[in-house]
């Protein structure tokens, strides 16, 4: 028993894909070392000006989700921004917001390197590093010596305002280290250790560093995610990352699992922050949210929902739909995490686990899963799944829902008998599970097979007429009566089987229904494993 198979068996495999996503989200070595390289570079550059840094003393430090171990990679076309302070061990009264503001600027506007990818912003400078990622950086002065509050340069107000991000990292990583009892997957992982030693068993351990982070954190990384998608295609009233991570850390009460901080922040958020909105549907008066630094009264992050009252409108809409499609998640229904942190991240992060738990010789479904997941398969004569024996399976996507419109304008002149015969030889030759018989013109065939790893023997009835119009096939499981339209992935209205994409089809030539056949056993296989997982992991036309 591998460490993939003990989590299953003791209901944590839902925490541990919650962990394998939030840890997909972090950047990637090559990016993280890029933008590594560009932080480092920023303090020699400063260092290095004769007229101003060169003559005061000052330090540079990360801020936001990287200084706090939120960080979650972009989508689309999106860049990973890295906020950074420079802070100026000098008190803010010796200068005027603008004279450090235009010091900053003056430094990059002059330097060949960076004066291209200068943006000049309110508070802070941007470089810009082509579509990758860039860097924010902060200039600010300290209020009191050896404190680390500062008072940063705003342009549109021509005064200072104040801004603590030490403290606020330091306020965020102590909400997350003040878990109420061990962390859910990190006690699993020793008591899997515990039991593999005594039981004397050499098993291959399991990435430790997935099971490290806390909770809290996972919790905003992957809140962040579904904040990025549900904002996709209304990025103006996006909720900041910064408004996000701090009511979820003023709400956290020590849970031990990513999964409980999610469920229990977000009833929070919607029993403490819905008030607001019946307050003006009765009474038309909008009070907005006030979302404060926690260690700074004075940084208002939500001030410009003032102006904007949909900011709010949108921010709610956000928490609802986001507990909308968790309470489905609670039910069991692990696909809907495909809409929540995306279809090709879902399924990488479940393929990984198919791949940790076939190492187990008696786990054959997830070994046949990842057969076909590998792009090359084939079905034997028994309908198994093999990896080198068999009638070759032909790449396919799975649909359903409704039936496309495929007339390809030709019209029937006769109607052809011929065919149906020459995919009976075919079927007798390849797959003589299948018991057929031809009726005017139309194959129809019936039959048991069980694909590797299935747990019962599926009874098949199979309907071939070429002189159909549209899809010539029809195939149904005759005995299980879960397989239901509206109920199970990939089905026509009827319950007949959606085996491939007719679109990805010639228009100009007719289905060889021996290829079907194939696809009938991984059909089969995807919906065991679905039904072990919520996830279709097979290649899918969204419907």
């Amino acid at each position: 028993m591998n460490f993939q198979d003990y989590l299953y068996r003791n209901g944590f495999q839902r925490e541990d894909l919650l962990a394998r996503l939030a840890e997909s989200l972090e950047l990637d070595e090559t990016r993280s070392n890029k933008m590594e390289t560009a932080y480092n570079a920023i303090y020699d550059v400063l260092k290095a000006d004769p007229v101003f840094f060169s003559k005061v003393d000052f330090v540079v430090y990360p801020q936001g989700s990287k200084a706090i171990g939120t960080t979650t990679k972009p989508i689309g076309k999106d860049e990973f921004d890295l906020d950074i302070v420079v802070q100026i061990k000098d008190s803010y009264r010796n200068y005027t917001s603008s004279e450090i503001y235009n010091h900053l600027i003056r430094v990059f506007t002059s330097n060949e390197v960076y004066r291209p990818k200068l943006l000049k912003k309110n508070r802070c400078a941007r470089i810009n590093y082509a579509g990758d990622f860039h860097l924010d950086i902060l200039p600010g002065c300290i209020i009191i010596p050896f404190e680390d509050k500062i008072m940063v340069p705003d342009r549109e107000l021509a005064s200072w305002t104040s801004s603590f991000p030490k403290g606020y990292a330091k306020w965020f990583t102590d909400k997350a280290e003040d878990v109420r009892e061990p962390l859910l997957l990190r006690k699993a992982f020793t008591d899997y250790v515990t039991l593999s030693e005594a039981k004397a068993e050499q098993e291959e351990l399991p990435d430790e560093n997935i099971y490290e982070k806390e909770p809290l954190k996972r919790a905003v990384q992957l809140t962040k995610r579904y904040r990025d998608i549900f904002f996709e295609k209304k990025p103006k009233h996006k909720t900041s990352s910064i408004v996000l991570t701090t009511i979820f850390g003023e709400l956290y009460q020590g849970e031990a699992s990513i999964y409980e901080t999610i469920d229990n922040t977000l009833n929070r958020i919607l029993e403490r922050y819905t008030s607001y909105e019946k307050l003006f549907e009765s009474s038309g008066v909008y009070k907005r949210i006030k979302v404060l630094n926690p260690v700074n009264e004075d940084e208002d992050f939500t001030e410009k929902w003032d102006k904007d009252k949909e900011y709010y409108t949108q921010f709610i809409s956000f928490v609802r739909s986001y507990k909308e499609k968790w309470e489905q998640l609670k039910n069991g229904n692990f696909s809907v995490a495909e809409d929540l942190f995306g279809s090709t991240t879902t399924k990488t992060i479940l393929k990984s686990q198919l791949d940790n738990l076939s190492g187990n010789g008696k786990n054959e479904l997830e070994k046949a899963g990842l057969t076909l997941l590998s792009g090359k398969s084939y079905v034997d004569d028994r309908g198994r799944i093999s990896r080198d024996s068999g009638y070759p399976s032909k790449p396919n996507r799975n649909y359903g829902g409704v039936e496309l419109n495929l007339n390809s304008g030709k019209k029937d002149i006769q109607r052809n008998y011929v065919a149906a015969y020459i995919q009976k030889d075919y079927l007798n030759k390849h797959f003589p599970w299948l018991k057929t018989v031809i009726t005017d013109g139309k194959l129809l065939g019936k039959g048991k097979i069980k694909p590797n790893g299935c747990k019962k023997e599926y009874e098949i009835l199979v309907e071939y007429d070429i002189n159909r119009q549209g899809r010539k096939e029809r195939v149904y499981v005759l005995n299980d009566s879960q397989i239901k339209f509206g109920k199970t992935p990939h089905l026509y209205p009827g319950n007949s089987l959606c085996l491939y994409y007719p679109k990805d089809l010639s228009p100009h030539l007719d289905l060889n229904f021996v290829d079907v056949m194939p696809w009938i056993s991984e059909w089969l296989i995807m919906y065991e494993l679905w039904k072990k997982y919520g996830v279709w992991l097979a290649d899918e036309v969204k419907h």
